[in-house]
């Protein structure tokens, strides 16, 4: 199993799907900086904008909408599950 794949088992469907679409999001502005006029990418960031960036978004407001309380609980749970992972 890759470490991608472990630690997308650690994160919730919301905190994976927010965590995929930033790595997205800052490859796509990143070729952008570089190839501004490619239409490739022009037509990739308009496939993520129609398909990926509402599903995104409402999963970030999912996480945004998080207590405090419930975050220092989910910080728990990922770092309790990524050390036993480790020491096994």
């Amino acid at each position: 199993m890759s470490s991608a794949d472990t630690g997308r088992q650690l994160l919730d469907a919301d905190e994976a799907r927010v965590a995929r679409a930033s790595r997205q999001l800052t490859q796509l502005a990143a070729a952008l900086v570089s190839r501004p006029m490619d239409r490739d990418l022009h037509a990739r960031m308009r496939d993520f904008l129609d398909q990926e960036s509402g599903p995104a978004l409402a999963s970030w407001d999912v996480l945004v909408s998080r207590t405090p309380d419930q975050l220092k609980e989910r910080i728990s749970t990922v770092l309790t599950a990524q050390a036993m992972r480790r020491a096994s």
